[in-house]
């Protein structure tokens, strides 16, 4: 079949699954209605009539919101105005601490706030409103003709037979619309570890395009400040380049209620794929500095740091989780049939659709060709045991797992292992002799115990230089070959890598008095939220942790903020001054 068959056949596909949308658009207008009083809502669409959700908690916090807004002083604001994303319709709780970012950065710089949000979201531009919000600038994806126009685009972009090897490297008026495409495919539908479906490529690729398009409309506008969450996927991530390109800074919160927050500056186009919770050289150092003659292990061990090694609470449903415990390391090596003579290496794979393009340098394109190259080698090495185990939150990710890949390349190897995906062991640094990990938090958690650890990518902890950190795969392959030869790390690296772990636990993060502490990653607790929200003492500025700490950071010019009661205790000795955007 001809290249031209395929284009038709794409372009009658897409076409369908767009008729398909609008019929669901459809039916998700149906379903607002019924969730809302219709007499209520077109008096506030025609007749300009408050409007009242269902949910009572809901009115009762924006109710109380408003309240506080209008208790601030009337400004006559500057010419630069500050954007604020508001992108996430199905989790209110990232898009108010947006608001509330928003709202700090206007009280230092006195700007308006414009809120970049879905079309046809009304409970977020409610939210938006309450904080005295006013412009909007809206994001319409289900624009029919104008979809159909960017598909075509993309099908002229790259050749359908090149597409799974160009996609990668695809660019479009100079942004990466490639990497975005196949992340959000990597992301969603990654099902077939031998063929992609090129279809869906073309039609993520179809979306970069049109984000770049709308983005760089947005921004001819002369913002001061962008503020985001997410820095992932289609649109954020190309937002996120776009602003940058356009010499508008990026203000970046991470975090949950649960763990609280720490935000991160993002002033430069070149800083687009740093992770966003990598400190700088000259804040790694100022933390070495602070922490260097302490006593940290039995810090960490208090916060539960060591206890919960590999079970990633926070993110991971620990249910149906099977726990074992060896009482020596012969035990631990009789289970898996190892050899005791030999040393033990811990593989540690990521979900396979999470967090791909977020670092400056990577010795492989993504984690999936990391691990799938790491399998294969390590079967050609019988010197030590090989133990691999999964991510243990890979489950909430659709597509290919490490056990697919596993099964595919695996040999009859005695010397290499899989841990069952509903299997946790129980202090298991106690029983291995060495790590390798793409980026995770292995990295620091097991140098800090004195295992030496392997990392192939730029990650979080790289300026603290306590791994070793292969720059390509030769070098890394050379490791992998001598790698019962690797000695423990120094007592300097065991030392940073401690601090950075501890600091790591929270202490440079912050609440935010407003928002209530729920668990609910992966599932917002709507009812719960608002109720819990609606209940809460408004407090904005004042006796307010988090706008405290973003305070000292822009007075200091500094890349991420810091807990304001951390800075307040070691001012007086240490320069936080960093300077460091």
């Amino acid at each position: 079949m001809t290249n031209k068959f395929f284009i038709f056949f794409f372009l009658l596909k897409f076409i369908l699954l767009e008729i398909k949308n609008q019929f669901y658009l459809l039916f998700n207008k149906f379903k607002f209605y019924k969730n809302h009083n219709l007499l209520n809502y077109f008096g506030h669409k025609f007749l300009h009539r408050k409007l009242l959700f269902k949910n009572k908690d809901i009115d009762k916090f924006l109710k109380k919101n408003i309240q506080i807004t209008k208790q601030e002083k009337p400004k006559n604001f500057k010419k630069n105005k500050i954007l604020v994303e508001l992108l996430l319709p199905h989790h209110s709780e990232p898009m108010i601490m947006n608001c509330l970012i928003a709202k700090d950065l206007q009280k230092l710089c006195e700007s308006q706030i414009v809120a970049l949000i879905n079309k046809d979201d009304l409970l977020t531009k409610k939210i938006a409103e309450s904080f005295g919000i006013k412009n909007f600038i809206y994001l319409n994806k289900n624009n029919f003709l104008k979809n159909i126009y960017y598909f075509i685009l993309a099908l002229k972009l790259v050749d359908y037979n090149d597409i799974e090897k160009k996609i990668i490297k695809l660019k479009f008026s100079g942004y990466e619309v490639g990497k975005a495409a196949l992340e959000n495919y990597l992301r969603w539908h990654n099902n077939d570890l031998n063929m992609k479906d090129k279809f869906l490529l073309f039609l993520f690729l179809s979306r970069s395009i049109l984000t770049v398009n709308d983005a760089k409309s947005i921004f001819k506008e002369n913002y001061k400040f962008f503020v985001m969450g997410e820095l992932q996927f289609i649109p954020n991530k190309l937002l996120f380049h776009c602003s940058l390109k356009s010499k508008t800074a990026v203000y970046c919160n991470f975090g949950t209620s649960i763990i609280d927050f720490i935000g991160r500056l993002y002033k430069n186009y070149k800083d687009r794929n740093s992770v966003q919770l990598k400190f700088s050289k000259k804040f790694s150092n100022l933390l070495i500095k602070i922490f260097k003659n302490k006593s940290l292990i039995s810090i960490i061990k208090k916060k539960g740091g060591i206890s919960n090694i590999g079970k990633e609470i926070v993110w991971s449903n620990t249910q149906n989780i099977k726990t074992i415990k060896f009482q020596s390391k012969n035990k631990f090596y009789k289970y898996f049939h190892f050899d005791k003579n030999k040393k033990t290496v811990l593989i540690l794979p990521h979900a396979m659709s999470d967090n791909l393009f977020n670092n400056e340098w990577n010795v492989f394109d993504t984690a999936y060709d990391w691990y799938y190259q790491t399998i294969k080698k390590i079967s050609q090495i019988d010197n030590v045991n090989w133990l691999i185990k999964p991510h243990p939150y890979e489950y909430k990710f659709p597509g290919v797992t490490a056990r697919d890949i596993f099964e595919k390349i695996k040999k009859n190897k005695t010397n290499v292992e899989f841990i069952d995906e509903g299997l946790h062991v129980d202090k298991i640094y106690k029983f291995i002799d060495l790590v390798i990990t793409g980026n995770g938090s292995a990295g620091y958690q097991y140098t800090a115990l004195g295992i030496p650890t392997i990392t192939t990518s730029d990650t979080k902890y790289s300026n603290f230089n306590f791994t070793l950190a292969p720059r390509n795969q030769n070098e890394y392959f050379s490791l992998l070959k001598k790698i019962d030869e690797i000695p423990k790390p120094s007592k300097a690296m065991i030392k940073k890598a401690q601090i950075y772990w501890l600091t790591n636990l929270n202490i440079l993060y912050n609440s935010h008095n407003l928002l209530p502490k729920i668990k609910q990653h992966g599932f917002f607790k709507k009812e719960l939220f608002f109720k819990k929200i609606s209940q809460v003492k408004i407090v904005r500025y004042k006796k307010n942790s988090f706008s405290e700490d973003l305070l000292i950071q822009m007075k200091n010019k500094n890349r991420h903020s810091i807990n304001s009661l951390f800075y307040k205790k070691n001012s007086k000795k240490y320069n936080f001054k960093l300077n460091d955007i």
